[in-house]
């Protein structure tokens, strides 16, 4: 996989434009950057990031599937109409929606067989993204980045009351 970034590195921001930009843009860049190349090996599966993470998610729930405020609140990126994302999931045989039989008003979402294995299909290419990044890390920046990374969505949540 050879892929490089279609903009100098944010370092040279400041020269470029004459101004400092703030602390943060790095991170923006960095997370837009890799998540380009996610998205290049899902849309050769015909996935969205949001429909991905949402299979992903109910694969790792299993039989007992999640309501539509479960898939919500864990998906990595704001998605506007989790609805509709879920409609066109079901539509292409991926996943199901079922009563709860606890809570009749609820109704609980999922995966298919079929979504299972095209799970297992993107699985290795994903994989392959994640170690080409993990392995141009040493060790000790892996850490550094997910304890910074950390940090920050802890900061995030502290600031917006959560």
């Amino acid at each position: 996989m050879r892929w490089s970034p279609s903009r100098p590195p944010a370092s040279t921001l400041e020269e470029a434009l004459g101004t400092k930009p703030p602390r943060c843009f790095a991170l923006g860049l960095a997370t837009s950057d890799l998540g380009a190349l996610s998205t290049d090996v899902l849309a050769r599966f015909g996935l969205t990031h949001p429909q991905y993470n949402a299979l992903r998610m109910l694969a790792g729930a299993g039989d007992r599937g999640l309501t539509h405020t479960e898939i919500t609140k864990w998906m990595v990126t704001g998605v506007p109409d989790v609805t509709r994302m879920v409609d066109k999931l079901e539509k292409g045989g991926l996943l199901r929606r079922t009563r709860d039989p606890a809570d009749r008003r609820k109704v609980l979402h999922h995966i298919e067989p079929a979504g299972l294995q095209l799970l297992g299909e993107i699985q290795p290419e994903m994989a392959a993204v994640h170690d080409w990044i993990e392995e141009a890390l040493s060790e000790p920046d892996r850490k550094a980045l997910v304890a910074l990374c950390e940090k920050v969505i802890q900061i995030v949540a502290t600031r917006r009351g959560g």
